[in-house]
C-alpha cells in the first residue's frame, strides 16, 4: 500500500502536476500582461485580439487530435517498460501533427474575412483588424502544434520539468517582445501577434534540441507505422472532438453576447483570463493525472490508478473552493485590474460572480477527465462534455427571454452547464472504474 501511495499518491501528483501548473500560470500571465498592453489601446482593440482568439483557440483543439492520443500512448508504453514502443508513437503523431498544423493554416489564409465575419461585431475597423491579426498570429500555428505535442510527449513520459523550463523561456521572450513591437516600434496588435510567432519559434528549436538529447525517447529509430497512428487518433479522435464543439460553441455563444456590443465580447475575452485562475491549475492536474493513471493502467495496477484519482480529487476541491470564494467575493477588483470603464468593470463583475459557482464542478470536470485520458476511455468526457456544452446556446436564448434581455443570462447558462459538467463525469468515473474493479476480480477468481 505504501508503494502504491508513494507511486500514485498525492504527493507524485504534486510533484508532476507543479511544472505543468507552473508552465499554465506563465501562459496566463503572459494572456493578462498581453490583455493589458493591449487593453491600452481600447476596448475594440480587446474585441479584435479576442474575437481572433477563437479561431486560435480552435486549432489549438484540433492539435488534440494527435497530441492527446500520443501523450496517452506513451505513458502507457512507458508503463510497460517498452520504450521503443513509445518511440514509435512519438515518430507517427510528429509527422501527423505536421500535416495538421499545415492544413489548419492554409484554411485561415483563405477564409479569415469569413471567420471574423461570423462573428458579427458590427464595427467594420474592428472586424478588419481583427482579420489581420488573425493572418499574423496564424502563421505560429506550425510551431505551436509541434510545441504542444512535445509537451504531451515529456508530460506522458514522466517528465513535467523539461516543458516548463522551455515553456518559460518562449512566454518570458514574448513578454519581452510585446511592449517592444506594440508601443515601442508601434505595430499595434499586429505587434501582438509577431511576438507570439518568435516566442514559438524558438520553443520550438528547443524543444527539438531536448528531444534529440533525450535518448529514450529520441525516434531516430522509431519508424512510422499507420497502426501506431491509428491508435493515437482512436483515442485522440473525441478530445478533439470535444474541444473543437467548445469552441464553435464559444463562437455561437460570442454572436449572442455581441448583440450588447463589443464591449460585451471585451468583457468575456478578459473574463475568461481571470477565470484561467482555476482552469489552468486544473489543466495541470489534468494533464499530470492522465500520465499517472496511464502508467498505472500500462501496468495493470489497478489500485494505483484509483489512488491517483483519490488524489485528483482532493485537489480539485482546494482549488475549486479558493476559486469560487475570489470570484464571488472579489469580482470587482479582479475585473478592474484589466479595464478601467465603468460599464465593462459593471459587465465583467456580473461575469466572474455568476462564474464563481461553478468554479468548484469546473475543477471536478477537468480532474476526472484526467483520470479517463489515463485510463484510455476518452470517449466518456468527450461525449459528457459536448452533449451540456451544446446545450447553453438553447439554455442562453432562454435564459435571455426569461430575464428580460439581460446578460447576466447567458453567464448563468454557461455557469449551469459546467456544475452539470462536473457532477455527472465524476460519478461516472466512479461508477464505471467500481465496475471494472469488479469484472477484473471475478476473472481472476474464475482462472483460479
Amino acid at each position: 500500500m505504501t508503494n502504491i501511495h508513494s507511486e500514485y499518491g498525492l504527493r507524485k501528483l504534486l510533484q508532476l502536476a507543479l511544472p505543468v501548473i507552473a508552465s499554465s500560470f506563465l501562459s496566463m500571465a503572459y494572456s493578462f500582461i498581453n490583455v493589458l498592453f493591449v487593453g491600452k489601446l481600447g476596448s475594440g482593440a480587446v474585441a479584435a485580439v479576442g474575437t481572433a482568439g477563437f479561431y486560435m483557440n480552435l486549432s489549438w483543439s484540433i492539435s488534440a487530435l494527435i497530441t492527446v492520443g500520443t501523450g496517452i500512448k506513451v505513458s502507457h508504453a512507458v508503463g510497460k517498460r517498452d520504450l521503443t514502443l513509445a518511440k514509435g508513437y512519438i515518430r507517427s503523431g510528429m509527422l501527423a501533427i505536421g500535416v495538421i498544423a499545415l492544413a489548419y493554416l492554409a484554411f485561415l489564409m483563405i477564409f479569415n474575412k469569413e471567420l471574423i465575419g461570423f462573428v458579427k461585431l458590427n464595427d467594420v475597423a474592428i472586424e478588419t483588424a481583427s482579420a489581420n491579426y488573425l493572418v499574423w498570429a496564424g502563421l505560429c500555428i506550425p510551431f505551436t502544434f509541434i510545441n504542444l505535442f512535445f509537451t504531451s510527449v515529456f508530460i506522458g513520459y514522466g517528465d513535467s520539468r523539461s516543458p516548463f523550463r522551455i515553456n518559460a523561456t518562449a512566454f518570458a521572450l514574448n513578454i519581452l517582445l510585446d511592449p517592444i513591437l506594440i508601443f515601442l516600434i508601434g505595430l499595434g496588435i499586429k505587434g501582438a501577434a509577431i511576438a507570439t510567432i518568435l516566442s514559438q519559434v524558438t520553443a520550438t528549436v528547443l524543444f527539438f534540441y531536448k528531444v534529440k538529447a533525450t535518448k529514450t525517447i529520441y525516434p531516430e529509430r522509431g519508424a512510422f507505422s499507420k497502426k501506431l497512428l491509428k491508435d493515437i487518433v482512436g483515442l485522440g479522435v473525441s478530445p478533439a472532438v470535444q474541444r473543437v464543439s467548445f469552441t464553435i460553441v464559444a463562437i455561437f455563444m460570442a454572436r449572442i453576447i455581441s448583440n450588447w456590443g463589443p464591449a460585451a465580447i471585451a468583457v468575456q475575452k478578459v473574463g475568461v483570463q481571470i477565470e484561467a485562475i482555476s482552469y489552468m491549475t486544473a489543466g495541470g492536474f489534468l494533464s499530470a493525472l492522465s500520465a499517472m493513471s496511464g502508467k498505472a493502467y500500462g501496468a495493470k495496477n489497478y489500485q494505483g490508478q484509483w489512488v491517483a484519482f483519490k488524489s485528483g480529487i482532493t485537489v480539485a476541491f482546494v482549488i475549486g473552493v479558493v476559486t469560487s470564494s475570489l470570484f464571488i467575493l472579489f469580482p470587482e477588483a479582479l475585473f478592474s485590474i484589466f479595464i478601467n470603464e465603468e460599464e465593462s468593470i459593471a459587465m465583467g463583475s456580473a461575469y466572474l460572480r455568476v462564474l464563481g459557482f461553478s468554479q468548484l464542478f469546473m475543477c471536478l470536470e477537468m480532474v476526472t477527465t484526467g483520470a479517463f485520458f489515463g485510463w484510455g476511455k476518452t470517449n466518456i468526457p468527450a461525449i459528457t462534455s459536448i452533449s451540456l456544452t451544446v446545450l447553453r446556446i438553447p439554455m442562453a436564448l432562454l435564459f435571455i427571454q426569461f430575464w428580460s434581455n439581460s446578460l447576466v443570462s447567458v453567464w448563468w447558462s454557461i455557469s449551469i452547464s459546467s456544475m452539470a459538467k462536473g457532477i455527472i463525469l465524476t460519478v461516472l468515473y466512479i461508477i464505471l472504474f467500481k465496475l471494472f474493479l469488479r469484472d477484473r476480480n471475478t476473472m481472476k477468481q474464475a482462472l483460479r
